[in-house]
């Protein structure tokens, strides 16, 4: 199941910097009290028993109240696949289908129902005996269940820069190895650093810089999943310094590459 990647925390203390994933995401609450922040959404205290619904490339943070440790659940969908499945059963959703800027809200759904049904599909996920037909299955139909009953579709306005500025940009810093600069920016698509600041700002919620680097984390994911090694992988992303890489990468997932890698490798 190449679509679905879930994990467990407990008792955590681990703090994250703002960032996106290119994933459709649903977090829950086991324990404690998180707090969920994003440019794009009132920052909100979660209970435990709560989901946190983050579709793709939606700028949040969600971390334990300070000196306090949390459990949660985190499970990451491709973004792709999320919406082959709501086209099975909503009509008209071609504006859903993912790209290089956030589309959806998030939204917190406080439902008891909601989150009993989240964590029996985890339990089944987990669960080595169960059989891959069984699994799919599960996650279809609980997906389903919060998606169609709790999730609203709640569209974010795009600007109007973004197929004349943002697009080019987007494009650029693909390409490029490095991070670009404000001033590299600015030549390459002829307005300016504070035009380009704002652009990031209000499409992504992430300045330029901080975007580069979370789409490097992205990436890093992607290459580490496929087998590459941590120092194949920082080379790759243009990081000379594989201690910078290692504090990159742990300040966005929470662990280091190498905790990263085993855990997906060993599931």
């Amino acid at each position: 199941m190449p679509y679905v990647e879930t994990r467990r925390a407990c008792q955590s203390r681990i703090c994250y910097k703002s960032h996106s994933h290119p994933t459709f995401s649903i977090g829950a609450v086991d324990c404690g009290i998180s707090r969920f922040s994003s440019y794009f959404a009132q920052d909100q205290q979660i209970q435990a028993g709560s989901l946190v619904i983050i579709p793709a490339e939606i700028e949040h943070s969600c971390n334990p109240l300070e000196n306090e440790v949390w459990s949660y659940q985190m499970m990451h969908l491709d973004a792709h696949w999320v919406v082959q499945l709501f086209s099975e059963l909503v009509e008209d959703i071609e504006q859903l289908y993912p790209q290089h800027v956030p589309v959806l809200k998030p939204q917190i759904i406080h439902h008891s129902d909601a989150y009993q049904s989240f964590t029996q599909l985890n339990e089944v996920l987990f669960d080595s005996s169960s059989s891959i037909s069984f699994k799919q299955q599960k996650l279809v139909e609980v997906l389903s269940e919060i998606l169609l009953s709790h999730f609203e579709l709640d569209l974010l306005k795009q600007s109007d820069y973004f197929q004349k500025y943002l697009s080019r940009m987007i494009a650029l810093i693909e390409r490029s190895q490095h991070i670009l600069s404000l001033d590299e920016l600015s030549q390459a698509v002829g307005i300016s650093r504070y035009a380009i600041i704002r652009l990031f700002k209000n499409n992504f919620g992430l300045t330029p810089h901080a975007y580069q680097l979370n789409q490097k984390i992205n990436t890093a994911r992607h290459l580490l999943k496929s087998g590459q090694t941590i120092v194949q992988t920082a080379h790759a992303l243009g990081f000379n310094d594989q201690s910078h890489f290692h504090h990159v990468f742990k300040s966005h997932t929470g662990i280091t590459p190498k905790q990263f890698q085993t855990q997906f490798l060993s599931a």
